[in-house]
């Protein structure tokens, strides 16, 4: 059975319509990732992790092509940073989404591979449910396996110990561990802090962004030197069970009618 939804014909896609199929949507950006790795991390990470859900259960999912750029303006200091402009990447995404719903797609999920699209995914998200006869709901893929991730790796951000575990496991080829540095500037040079610090499963209570290069010498925050490829297979293979289990859910979960009490 075909599962990339570009693959598809048309009358194949209505089909999957009438199937209840649930479009997979990967998300992510191309940006800088340390000198150890690609700027495609976060879309290839996020695309893998669906890619390898949808092959398990290939008659309840189509996947989408990825989206591949995101918003990362605070990492443009750092050369190949490719950036969209808040507005346009929601539109974007909410046109997308808005595509398949008139085409009679009930039930969307998109998978984020970069923490910076996280609140604009969500509003992207909130407007497909509010304009749409659909709903929508965007998942950073780290948050479904956050007690395994706390598990094997001592800390989880940018280009650090996890992301390098990840990327050790899905494409070797594409780290150079020699270059691998940790940059443990999880305080952002302002010294310890009870309310703000960088990790993508123990966040902080304060949610602040700012330029990467006022605290990251390398697009790093961690010890990349830490991660092995066996540490990245724990981590890919608990997602991928749990994303397929979310799917699932996600396809029997009911769309009552709207109540108006005006």
């Amino acid at each position: 059975m075909k599962v990339l939804y570009a693959e598809h014909t048309w009358p194949e896609i209505r089909e999957a319509v009438k199937e209840g199929r649930v479009p997979l949507i990967p998300v992510g950006s191309i940006e800088d990732h340390g000198p150890h790795l690609p700027l495609e991390t976060d879309i290839f990470i996020a695309s893998e992790i669906c890619r390898r859900a949808a092959e398990r259960i290939p008659e309840e999912v189509v996947l989408m092509p990825g989206i591949s750029y995101g918003f990362n303006e605070h990492h443009m200091d750092f050369p190949g940073n490719i950036s969209v402009e808040p507005y346009h990447f929601i539109d974007y995404v909410f046109d997308v989404c808005r595509s398949l719903s008139r085409h009679g797609f009930r039930r969307i999920i998109m998978v984020n591979g970069h923490g910076s699209n996280t609140p604009f995914l969500d509003i992207a998200a909130r407007r497909v449910n509010n304009e749409t006869d659909s709903i929508c709901v965007a998942v950073n893929w780290w948050s479904l396996a956050r007690d395994v991730i706390r598990r094997v790796v001592s800390h989880a951000s940018h280009a650090g110990e996890l992301e390098t575990s990840v990327m050790l496991y899905l494409k070797p080829e594409a780290v150079d561990m020699s270059k691998a540095e940790a940059d443990l500037n999880i305080y952002m040079g302002q010294g310890k802090s009870k309310f703000i610090w960088r990790d993508l499963v123990n966040p902080s209570p304060v949610s602040f962004m700012e330029w990467w290069s006022r605290f990251s010498k390398m697009g790093v925050i961690g010890d990349p030197t830490k991660a092995t490829a066996e540490k990245g297979r724990v981590i890919v293979e608990e997602t991928v069970s749990r994303l397929v289990e979310f799917i699932r859910e996600w396809r029997r979960r009911k769309i009552f009618s709207r109540v108006d009490h005006h």
